[in-house]
């Protein structure tokens, strides 16, 4: 323990980017340590995209590692660099201000409880991840009420133990958004999920919203827990294309699913109550998309989708993500698109596949493009002249 203290303390010294590894959570936190106390630590985190996410308190005993030099580290600082190149739109981050004398836990969930922060939680011996509004903070526990934005009829009140609580994050992007959203999805009304699963109806129900506002869910059947959420963009013969929303409720690329694919469409749920609520409140504040992407894209309903995108990704190189028949997930970028088949350069942390693989295109199930992640790591290997 001594040396992780120590670790930690160099990083808040040196103002070094650190990850730091959880004991009991394959959760990684990416950021700057901002204060070290006797029992915990506040990290200042930032998201996949290289942009400030709120903060995370971590007991002192669930941290395993503190990182500090990866590829991963590096790539992080990269996307970080472009994102204020870029411009990226960006949650306000930890603003909040810490003594080191006194308990982390308790100044977090006093804040959040005086402020009316959306916190998520982390509780000892329990895998579950609790989102809620604090509602009492006194000297032996901790009283809150738990949001669950899959679920209204579902959001009980806890009273905890704060010595029980080991994660506690804190002013993130979509928690954030979630304290916002809050009184109005306090007005919204519980909705059982509706549900098309007779897959002779999924393309007079798909036709019907194509073009169109309503936000929908498509369940894909290699996963059923899976999910994407979006609105459905346009229909051909075989497929469909979907402008997805990320969990934040801002655009999150495009995905392109084969009928024969789809398990089910989702047409009414809580969640996508939460996800309109959502996207209604970013396009309110003009943040509905990061600039780089483009939400405007139109596609021919004529034609076969699967052999257009790879062959326009093969054409400009472009960053997409392929799942193909026999559940193998690939990101990376087509070359030599003909008839049948094309090669698939597969792009990993630790290098890219030069030579490629050659699958059919009929193989190919979904296949998504035009999302920030794509985005980034085309950007990155383009400036590094990897691509």
């Amino acid at each position: 323990m001594n040396s992780i203290v120590n670790d930690l303390n160099r990083a808040l010294a040196q103002r070094l980017l650190v990850n730091v590894y959880q004991t009991n959570q394959e959760v990684v936190y990416t950021g700057y340590v901002t204060t070290v106390g006797e029992t915990g630590i506040i990290l200042a985190t930032y998201d996949d995209f290289g942009l400030p996410d709120g903060a995370v308190f971590l007991a002192l005993n669930v941290i395993d590692e503190v990182e500090f030099s990866s590829d991963d580290l590096d790539n992080m600082s990269f996307r970080m660099k472009t994102a204020q190149e870029e411009r990226f739109i960006q949650a306000g981050g930890l603003t909040m201000k810490f003594d080191t004398q006194r308990d982390l836990r308790r100044q977090v969930l006093s804040h959040a409880w005086v402020d009316h922060l959306v916190i998520m939680l982390v509780l000892k011996n329990d895998e579950h991840f609790y989102e809620g509004l604090v509602t009492s903070v006194a000297s032996e526990e901790v009283g809150v009420q738990l949001i669950n934005k899959f679920d209204y009829s579902d959001q009980p009140a806890m009273i905890l133990n704060p010595a029980d609580i080991e994660v506690i994050e804190f002013q993130g992007k979509e928690l954030t958004l979630q304290g916002i959203a809050a009184p109005h999805l306090q007005k919204l009304t519980h909705v059982e999920q509706v549900a098309v699963e007779d897959p002779t109806q999924f393309r007079d129900t798909l036709q019907q919203l194509a073009g169109k506002d309503p936000l929908v869910a498509l369940i894909p059947k290699h996963n059923k827990d899976l999910f994407f959420v979006g609105q459905i963009n346009v229909l051909t013969d075989d497929s469909v294309i979907m402008n997805l929303l990320d969990m934040s409720g801002q655009f999150g690329g495009y995905t392109l699913m084969r009928l024969s694919d789809v398990n089910a469409i989702v047409v009414e749920s809580d969640y996508l109550q939460t996800m309109r609520l959502f996207s209604l409140l970013n396009r309110a504040r003009q943040q509905p998309l990061q600039p780089v992407l483009n939400d405007e894209r139109l596609f021919d309903a004529t034609v076969d989708q699967f052999r257009e995108r790879l062959s326009q990704a093969a054409t400009f190189r472009t960053i997409i993500h392929v799942k193909l028949k026999d559940n193998d997930s690939q990101t990376g970028y087509p070359s030599r698109v003909g008839g049948e088949r094309f090669i698939f350069h597969e792009v990993s942390e630790d290098e890219i596949d030069q030579v490629g693989k050659a699958y059919r295109i009929a193989d190919v199930e979904e296949l998504s493009f035009g999302y920030l992640d794509a985005y980034l790591t085309e950007h990155q290997l383009r400036v590094e002249g990897d691509l």
